[in-house]
């Protein structure tokens, strides 16, 4: 596989243990924490950072955003397409998708931690075009080709069945919690969908209840390999799954429940169909109804303090746009409902900022 260009890549932190100085003095230290490791807050309010579109600049104003604002935590993509962290993890080294300069992810650690700032791993799973070429034993097949099928993006995906990938992902996210990340969020754990599924080849018969049990056993499973660590553990689902189990991808939020400590639910408005909400007219229009209806719904067979939503700080072309007041509603929503809190999606890592109440 020829690796595209990543034309916004800056390596971030290479200058960052000891940052804190550099935007005005330092947190206190955490009371309690194991191997520099931040004790999770009652309730997590993060941003999303995206590395291969942040400078180290903007890194710091981030982190100076967490430190003047109600936020207190970031999620950090370490893999997405391809892996931005050292590794030892043999499978996806010869795959040849670790990059290992785009995050000086000790650096990075050592300043989140400086500030008191809880710091969420995130892990893209399934899609994983590098393995699947490089592995097309593990891919998801395409009848048609009999090579790795693809989704609508161009993305190749793992097979959920092949548990070789479960021990990858249990030895990677093992390696994230020694270099000190408070928590493992799992993304696309899930099997595949957006593309054409007539073509699409598991290697077997597959019903809901193998799809949802499947994603299940993997999030056990890597749940049990970091046992021994302190670290929290999440999952990524769809918000539609609030609404109705599995959905064709495996996600069955009564079953994930039980085997991660935190579920993620991308409630973008946006993301959801019109007529699929009870509201008159695109849920992209009723930001605060919106988060509280999936969320109200999803709590009918999970405690919502289990739930730590994903809230759309985006705009989509054709729709409404979101800014301040549509940001605020959801995270207003979201804590009404109970939540263990809230996180920030932008893709390119910019936010609503004037939506955020000051700290304390």
């Amino acid at each position: 596989m020829i690796r595209a260009p990543l034309l916004n890549r800056r390596r971030l932190g290479r200058t960052l243990a000891g940052a804190a100085l550099a935007i005005g003095g330092s947190r206190p230290a955490a009371a309690s924490r194991a191997a520099g490791r931040q004790p999770t807050p009652d309730v997590v309010r993060a941003v999303y950072l995206n590395p291969l579109a942040t400078s180290d600049d903007e890194f710091f104003s981030l982190v100076q955003l967490i430190d003047e604002s109600e936020l207190n935590a970031m999620v950090v993509d370490v893999k997405e397409d391809g892996i931005y962290v050292p590794t030892d993890v043999e499978l996806f080294l010869t795959a040849d998708e670790v990059d290992p300069d785009v995050l000086d992810v000790d650096g990075l650690l050592a300043t989140l931690h400086e500030r008191n700032i809880y710091a969420i791993a995130r892990i893209v799973t399934f899609r994983d075009s590098y393995l699947a070429e490089a592995r097309p034993d593990l891919a998801v097949v395409d009848a048609g080709t009999g090579g790795p099928w693809r989704s609508y993006d161009g993305m190749a995906w793992l097979n959920p069945f092949e548990q070789e990938t479960w021990q990858a992902y249990a030895d990677f996210a093992g390696e994230l919690a020694s270099r000190g990340f408070d928590e493992i969020q799992w993304d696309y754990v899930r099997f595949p969908s957006d593309g054409d599924m007539a073509a699409l080849d598991l290697g077997l018969p597959v019903d809901e209840t193998l799809r949802s049990d499947t994603i299940a056993a993997f999030l056990g499973y890597t749940g049990e390999a970091l046992r021994p660590t302190d670290v929290k553990t999440a999952a990524d689902v769809f918000g539609y799954t609030l609404l109705l189990d599995d959905i064709g991808i495996g996600q069955h939020i009564g079953k994930l429940a039980g085997v991660v400590d935190y579920l993620c639910p991308m409630v973008y408005p946006s993301h959801f169909p019109e007529g699929s909400i009870a509201v008159p007219g695109h849920p992209n229009d009723f930001p605060a109804e919106t988060i509280r209806i999936s969320l109200e719904a999803g709590a009918a067979s999970v405690d919502p303090a289990r739930f730590r939503p994903w809230l759309q700080d985006f705009s989509l072309q054709g729709m409404t746009p979101y800014g301040e007041e549509e940001v605020r509603a959801q995270i207003d929503a979201s804590e009404a409902v109970g939540t263990n809190g809230w996180m920030l999606w932008a893709a390119d890592s910019v936010f609503s900022v004037s939506a955020l109440r000051p700290a304390g």
